[in-house]
Formats: structure tokens, C-alpha cells, sequence
């Protein structure tokens, strides 16, 4: 072949090959993800769901389309049974749930995966918040009167979640007289029946107490606040959340009322459970064999959400704090952290389930 041939040849291959591999296209172009989140509609996880929903597809390569759905059910296990026995590792379900991992740490019989096993995202951070009615055990009007209070209804979601643990373990400290109640498919569900007076106690993320409670509950005069359950570091030491200002903490509802801190297994306990569930009570994940570069794309999303005005505005205005978001990092090791609780401390709330 003339030399002159060859080059011509050599350039108009170089040109097909430029043709036939063009800038790669990025994963979730032209895709759409479907944000499954794991209670009720118009409940607290599902407003904060929508809520990233509306921001994280802007920060993903290809803009996807996001679609919302909802799979409530025992307490967020039937949601979370999904992710990892149905949903395909496709990068095209993305969980954004209240995680379970009390559910899995006491072994709940409803839990048919590890959560271990997914590829986690990111997270918020948020501590309860918890009320009574003012009717309730023959009348109260703040913490103080708690103890002498004649038998009032608590109501929680399921016997095994962090929430209801959390806010019977309070009361059982504190010596309060209580009858407890469950089956609520979720918080806004919990909170209706203390609006009609089915139950008379519970507690809420700060979502809830802000966006539910105050105006239906508190402001009205017909519930009181009670206390919000703080972190506490390594020393036992809690950490006020600045966003609660104004409100006691259990901890110092407790020294005031027993004249002395909580301690003992019991408390310990509860600690436990209300520092990991703080930290993250909400959190988004996919499956396990997700494609690599979906899971890179999700969590450079999530990482991009705390320098976006727009979400940081949307969520501070509906939620009247601004969010505490956990990155992919943290997140797995909350998980991890919790598989590692020692066995005394399960046997404890085990105990106080009414197990062996």
C-alpha cells in the first residue's frame, strides 16, 4: 500500500474509533431511581425522604429521574426484607429508611437480612423528642409530675424498634405507671391516636415535634413536652443538641426528679441504643452488588447535599432545624458499631422485652 494510502487509511480508522467510543455516558443517564422509603406516607421518614429526593439528582452525573415510593409495614422491616431479597443490585432502588438495626441486634424474628450486607449511602442524625397529653393519669403539666401520675397509655410502632424501646425504658426509670401500646404503622399513625386520645405518651424525631406536635399538641394546650434524649461521649457526659434549646434533657429530668444520674444495666442500655440511633436515624443504602459506579455517583450526591443552599433551606424550613447529615463512612460504621454491642447489654433489653 502507497505510504499516501496508509496515512489516509490510518486517519479515517483513528476517526471511526473516536466515533464508535465516544466520552463515556454516565451511568444514570437517561435512568430513573426509585426512592423507596420503609414508612407511611406524610410521616417524618417520608418527608425527609421526598425532601432529598428533590435535591440528590441534580448532584448525580446523568440527572436521573427520581421517583418516590413508599413500603410501610412492622415497624420498617417489611421495606428493609425488600432491599434484600427483592430488589435488584441495579443501582435503580435506593432505600431511604429508619434502619432497623435495633430489629437485627435483638434478633426480631421479622428481620430476614443483615444489614451488614448493604451498601450504605448516608445519613441524618436526629434524637427524640417526648410528650404527654395533659389529661393523661389525672392531669400533668411538665416532667415533674410524672411519678405520681395515675396509668396512662404510651404508644409506640413495634416492640423492638429503637423508638419504643427508648421511650418505655424512660418511663420504667423513672417509675412512671404506664400501659403500653403498639401496632402503630407509623409515627404519623401514633401521633393521631394521642390527638384522639387513644394514647396519652410518646415521642418523635425533632420533625415531628415541630412539625406535628407543636402545632397540634403543645401549642394548644393539650400535651406538655417532657424531655429529648442527648448523645452521650465515652464518658457518659451528654451532648445537648443545640436545635432542642429550651427543652430538658432525660438526664436532667432524672437527676431532678431522683436527686442523683441514672446508671445501671438498664440505662446503660437504653444509652446504647439512643446514641447509635441519634446518630442515624434515617439512612439511605442499596443493595449489595450495586455497579460500582452507582454507588460512587450515590454517595458523591450525598457528599455534595451539605453545600446545597437550596436543600439545606428546604429542609431547615420544613423541619425548623438545620439537618445533621452522616456520610457513607460514618454510616457503616454505626452499623458495624452495633453489631459489636456486647452480649450483657442484649441480654438486658432482651430481659426487659420479656425474653429469657
Amino acid at each position: 500500500m502507497p505510504r499516501l494510502a496508509a496515512i489516509v487509511l490510518g486517519g479515517w480508522l483513528v476517526a471511526l474509533t473516536s466515533v464508535a467510543n465516544p466520552t463515556e455516558v454516565p451511568f444514570y443517564q437517561g435512568k430513573r431511581i426509585t426512592f423507596l422509603i420503609n414508612f407511611t406516607a406524610g410521616g417524618p421518614t417520608d418527608i425527609e425522604g421526598r425532601i432529598v429526593a428533590r435535591h440528590l439528582g441534580k448532584h448525580i452525573p446523568g440527572n436521573p429521574r427520581i421517583v418516590v415510593r413508599n413500603m410501610p409495614g412492622a415497624g420498617g422491616i417489611a421495606g428493609t426484607n425488600y432491599m434484600g431479597q427483592v430488589a435488584k443490585p441495579d443501582g435503580l432502588t435506593v432505600a431511604f429508611f429508619g434502619p432497623p438495626l435495633t430489629q437485627q441486634l435483638l434478633q426480631d424474628s421479622g428481620l430476614r437480612v443483615d444489614l451488614s450486607e448493604f451498601v450504605w449511602l448516608g445519613g441524618i442524625g436526629q434524637p427524640l423528642v417526648c410528650f404527654i397529653r395533659k389529661d393523661a393519669g389525672g392531669g400533668i403539666e411538665d416532667a415533674q409530675s410524672l411519678p405520681g401520675l395515675d396509668e396512662f397509655k404510651a404508644a409506640g410502632i413495634r416492640p423492638t424498634t429503637s423508638l419504643d424501646l427508648r421511650l418505655r425504658m424512660a418511663l420504667d426509670l423513672l417509675g412512671a405507671k404506664y400501659r403500653y401500646v403498639s401496632g402503630y404503622r407509623g409515627t404519623a399513625n401514633l401521633v393521631a391516636g394521642i390527638m384522639q386520645n387513644e394514647v396519652q405518651y410518646s415521642c418523635g424525631t425533632i420533625l415531628t415535634f415541630h412539625q406535628i406536635i407543636e402545632p397540634n399538641l403543645i401549642r394548644p394546650g393539650v400535651a406538655a413536652t417532657l424531655w429529648y434524649f442527648p448523645v452521650t461521649d465515652a464518658d457518659g457526659q451528654q451532648v445537648p443538641d443545640p436545635r432542642l434549646k429550651g427543652i430538658p434533657t432525660f438526664i436532667d429530668v432524672y437527676e431532678s426528679l431522683k436527686g442523683r444520674k441514672p446508671e445501671g444495666p438498664l440505662y446503660e442500655a437504653m444509652r446504647l441504643i439512643n446514641n447509635y440511633s441519634v446518630a442515624m436515624q434515617r439512612a439511605s443504602f442499596v443493595p449489595a452488588g450495586t455497579p460500582s459506579e452507582a454507588v460512587g455517583a450515590l454517595r458523591r450526591a450525598w457528599e455534595a447535599l451539605p453545600q446545597d443552599e437550596g436543600f439545606v433551606a428546604e429542609y431547615t424550613r420544613l423541619v425548623k432545624a438545620p439537618p445533621d447529615l452522616v456520610q457513607a463512612t460514618a454510616v457503616q460504621a454505626h452499623v458495624a458499631a452495633v453489631r459489636g454491642i456486647a452480649p450483657d447489654t442484649v441480654a438486658v433489653i432482651k430481659q426487659f422485652l420479656g425474653g429469657p
